[in-house]
């Protein structure tokens, strides 16, 4: 069942109210990010360490982590263009920058229960786009609109690989009930990961930690399939890597896997594109061209016949 999100403003706290009830509650701190802390956004999001203006890929950070915002800020040149970073640290104390776009403070983390939830251009019921948000897709809802018909949100379409920004959905087929959200997140790192024994681990956590999520009936469905049919093609070994490369062909292809056959396209690149690298398969000769590569922005692999150094 879906929730209506409710912010009393005058004293700096988030209520919920479910469907159908009339006594409000706080939502719990877990879902919760105030002015020195926010949410990622976006799975996988890369940890940088940063060094005179030179960033280094440290590790990846899982969608919906709620991250401590250290108060430091700065604009770094990535992939030919400059953007804004923010200073972090992790649950796990350890520190480095991200895009600041992809995390979200003064904010609710929430995951969208409805089908598709259409994406308004302005709040109101007249500005209905021809986009639409899908099932399952982790957001941060902007404290500000926390309880109104239409609230104001940042998040990443897993399906159209898009970062949406700042957009308009009306509040029912959304939910920040954390057996709603954390159902969601486990059921996604299950699904993209590669090991069949970690991909149990998220599932039967899902299971049991939270057996109220509305999204049980994927997990006890994705449980009862064999690993074998969920996990991709057996995962290549890799090695770190870093530096830049170039494009050398129109749509250059993204992948999610380093595999032509069992991964699915991204997105794609045009030629001359510089992209930053993050590592690269190990089973592959010398030959640079022979190796697959994974980027950073749009996350995912390239291969190296598609790129010069």
């Amino acid at each position: 069942m879906s929730r209506a999100l409710l912010l009393a403003a005058p004293l700096g706290f988030f209520l919920l109210l479910s469907c159908g009830q009339h006594a409000p509650r706080e939502v719990p701190q877990s879902v919760v990010a105030d002015a020195r802390s926010a949410f990622s956004v976006v799975a996988d999001l890369p940890l940088w360490s940063l060094s005179q203006g030179l960033l280094t890929f440290k590790e990846s950070i899982p969608i919906g982590e709620k991250l401590a915002l250290l108060g430091q800020s700065a604009k770094v040149l990535q992939s030919g263009r400059e953007r804004d970073f923010q200073q972090v640290r992790r649950m796990s104390a350890s520190e480095g920058w991200v895009r600041a776009d992809s995390v979200v403070s003064r904010s609710i983390l929430a995951v969208v229960t409805a089908e598709d939830a259409v994406i308004y251009a302005v709040p109101h019921n007249t500005a209905a786009t021809t986009v639409s948000i899908p099932r399952m897709t982790i957001l941060a809802i902007h404290a500000e609109t926390g309880g109104m018909t239409f609230i104001r949100v940042t998040g990443f379409d897993p399906v159209a690989k898009l970062l949406l920004k700042d957009v308009f959905l009306r509040n029912e087929g959304v939910s920040s009930r954390p057996a709603d959200v954390q159902g969601a997140i486990l059921l996604q790192l299950a699904a993209a990961s590669k090991s069949p024994k970690q991909r149990q681990a998220f599932l039967r956590t899902a299971v049991k930690d939270y057996s109220d999520s509305i999204f049980m009936p994927e997990l006890t469905a994705a449980l009862a399939t064999p690993a074998a049919a969920q996990v991709p093609a057996k995962s290549r070994p890799t090695v770190p890597a870093s530096g830049t490369m170039l494009t050398t062909v129109d749509a250059a292809k993204v992948y999610d896997a380093p595999d032509e056959k069992a991964g699915r396209v991204l997105a794609t690149l045009a030629r001359g594109q510089k992209i930053d690298i993050l590592e690269k398969t190990a089973d592959d000769s010398a030959d640079p061209c022979s190796a697959w590569y994974r980027i950073s922005d749009p996350p995912g692999w390239v291969n190296g016949a598609t790129l010069a150094p």
